[in-house]
């Protein structure tokens, strides 16, 4: 242990789980914990109940039924996750807030939940094995700062203020000089102190060594290259999303442009990790809003990526997004809804509003009494729906109020002229959408040229005439009937698409679940194998296979008919998925055969884990009918050795393990390379199968 982290521990003040994640954490170190006292320890926590829930759900990209109780979750995460998740939350839960005075816990958790879920994310989306524990490593990624402000509250304060804005890396240096330890080393000691896995540990540390994000010369560091990649680039795309959003902000601007290093070290082409970035944004506010932690509002990604390209700010990310549109655009063209959409006649110039449409809004700035009047009341004699305002200071707030969709504005005003009054709305979110018209005597070529840089669509000349205002109003609802058009019409498609995408899971997870058990079938159980087997390679954890027989099954069907096979199906299934460990893998093969992974675990505790399977079942009477009786199983154990070249050979020893347990008088569990045990089971029972 460090020895300053040390000197932390001891004063008490470092930050730690409520006492639901405490006593999560005290059950599981141990191997041989209860399953069911797990259980009831986060059902007495609703809100942790609820995330942990939404946390198996929102990983679930094998297309599973929806989980809806916390075991079930905890069987989808596994123990492993479920422990880490559930210290995440708790500790959100009770340190928001604190003595040290200029650290900013709010913005500390809502940066670190951002990182989380941008991380959790691009995990679903990498494929990265384990969602769940890269959102928790992701969330505490930066807790060595917590802890810091939480034990040194006025000397820590003191830091941030005297290095506002200071990259992490430089932080850490002054720090250090100030401790004797810096933030990442806090985290790595945090993390083994709470027992989490060691490469969490290892992804603060090296953490450390990695240049800032914004820099331009990105190096690899090594170590675990998924999780440390994922934890960086989550972390530069939680900082553009919790930045001021203004292009002009020209240190927001650099972070944005950096996006494109994000997509490099990923892997991906610019506009799927600028499309990953927008559905990140939603996921954001549905946690937020879940956890009660206000999250800061972002803009969209690929929005910001078309306007830098309209400034002419030109990035590898940007460029290759503009080009991806053009090509949309292109196949859009086609004949489609939007299309058909389009060929509908639009409204003549003389009728401004079609049968039960409601009027358009129009907004007149204008500091001339008189004028202001003469306008109003033409438009009102066209029957639009008019709203006036003498200054361009009420006109601002009454434009971002009521969001009209044409605004008609005086150019020459006291306080703000019309000019700048377009400038600020075409900042704002609703001002981007309204068509405004200038009213000037300005026929300057330099001053029309800086009207619409600031964003203005048209223009109407003083004295006005009339006929030539409506007109423009004309040309302005023309492009706003196109605009709506066009927007209803992608609406339709997102629905579209939507319903595509649910009935695609459904179908999805209908393929991948057994119908009368519901568990996870034969080809989940390939698909996961395959999986693991791959990532027992990369990470060297042990991987066994165990295969589930039911004992004389064929005269069960035989004697009281395939209904009550079916009851003993299901029974025998319910009581191996209440008996499996939390990050084992049950799924039924087909037939009267069941198979669990087990990742992580040794040839000892796979088998000692069969054994707990093999007596569960005994002990169970199944009532069905005329049938009576405790069913019981053999059980088959192996474990990949370095001379399997593939998972079937995995698969291969496991049966053979089965065939030695039937042939040795079945209701036993036998491992691949040893003889049955002849204390397992009962020898009496040697029935047929």
């Amino acid at each position: 242990m460090h020895p300053q982290f040390n000197e932390l521990r001891l004063t008490g003040n470092l930050p730690s789980p409520s006492a639901a994640g405490l006593k999560i954490l005290t059950l599981t170190s141990k191997e041989d914990f209860a399953y069911d006292e797990l259980i009831k320890t986060m059902l007495a926590d609703p809100a942790l109940s609820g995330r942990i829930i939404k946390i198996a759900n929102s990983a679930n990209r094998d297309g599973l039924p929806a989980v809806h109780t916390v075991a079930q979750a905890t069987m989808r995460l596994g123990v492993r996750a479920v422990r880490s998740v559930a210290l995440g939350f708790s500790l959100i839960a009770d340190n928001r807030r604190g003595a040290a005075k200029d650290f900013d816990f709010q913005q500390y958790w809502s940066d670190s939940l951002a990182t989380a879920v941008a991380v959790h994310m691009l995990a679903q989306v990498t494929r990265f094995p384990d969602p769940a524990s890269a959102f928790t490593c992701a969330l505490l990624c930066d807790v060595g700062k917590l802890a810091l402000a939480c034990v040194h509250p006025e000397r820590y304060s003191a830091i941030i203020k005297a290095n506002t804005g200071a990259p992490d890396l430089a932080l850490a240096k002054v720090e250090a000089r100030e401790f004797g330890i810096d933030h990442f080393e806090v985290t790595s000691e945090l993390m083994e102190h709470w027992g989490l896995p060691g490469e969490f540990q290892e992804v603060a540390l090296l953490r450390a060594m990695d240049p800032d994000p914004s820099d331009d010369d990105l190096v690899d560091v090594g170590g675990p290259p998924e999780l440390l990649d994922l934890v960086r680039s989550g972390r530069q795309i939680a900082r553009v999303m919790n930045g001021s959003w203004e292009i002009e902000d020209a240190r927001w601007r650099g972070l944005f442009l950096s996006l494109q290093h994000v997509g490099e070290e990923l892997a991906m082409d610019p506009d799927a990790l600028l499309s990953i970035c927008d559905a990140i944004v939603p996921s954001l506010e549905d946690w937020g809003r879940l956890i009660d932690l206000p999250v800061p509002s972002a803009g969209s990604f690929q929005d910001i990526a078309a306007e830098m390209e309209r400034r002419g700010m030109r990035s590898a990310l940007i460029s290759t997004t503009f080009e991806i549109g053009v090509d949309f655009a292109e196949e859009a063209a086609e004949p489609s809804v939007f299309q058909e959409d389009l060929d509908r006649p639009l409204l003549p110039l003389d009728s401004f509003s079609s049968d039960g449409q409601a009027p358009s809004r129009i907004l007149v700035v204008e500091d001339d009494p008189q004028m202001l009047r003469l306008l109003a009341h033409h438009l009102k004699r066209q029957n639009f729906d008019v709203m006036t305002a003498s200054s361009s200071s009420d006109g601002l707030s009454m434009a971002l109020e009521h969001t009209p969709q044409i605004v008609i504005s005086d150019w020459m005003m006291p306080e703000m002229s019309g000019v700048d009054l377009c400038r600020t709305l075409r900042r704002s979110q609703a001002g981007s959408r309204m068509y405004l018209i200038l009213v000037t005597a300005c026929g300057d070529d330099e001053q029309v040229v800086e009207a619409f840089d600031a964003g203005v669509d048209d223009f109407v000349g003083k004295p006005f005439n009339p006929r030539i205002l409506l007109a423009r109003v004309g040309a302005a609802e023309r492009a706003i009937q196109l605009r709506e058009r066009a927007e209803a019409a992608e609406r339709a498609r997102l629905r579209q698409v939507t319903e595509l995408g649910i009935m695609t899971r459904k179908l999805r997870a209908a393929a991948l679940t057994d119908a009368l058990t519901h568990l996870p079938n034969r080809r989940y159980a390939m698909k996961r194998l395959k999986q693991e087997w791959e990532g027992m390679h990369r990470n060297g954890r042990g991987l066994a296979v165990t295969i589930v027989d039911i004992d004389a099954f064929k005269r069960v069907n035989d004697q009281f008919g395939h209904d009550t096979g079916d009851a003993v199906l299901r029974s025998v299934a319910l009581h191996l998925q209440s008996h499996t460990r939390g990050s084992d893998v049950l799924c039924r093969l087909g037939g009267e055969e069941f198979i669990v992974l087990s990742v992580g675990g040794t040839a000892e505790t796979a088998s000692l884990a069969a054994e707990r399977l093999r007596a569960a079942i005994e002990a169970k009477a199944v009532h069905h009918g005329d049938f009576h009786e405790s069913v019981t199983v053999s059980l088959g154990v192996a474990i990949a050795t370095p001379e399997m070249e593939t998972f079937d050979d995995l698969i291969k020893a496991a049966d053979e393990a089965l065939y030695e347990a039937k042939e040795g008088g079945r209701n036993r569990v036998c491992s691949a390379g040893t003889a049955p045990d002849p204390a397992s089971g009962r020898q009496s029972d040697r029935r047929s199968a």
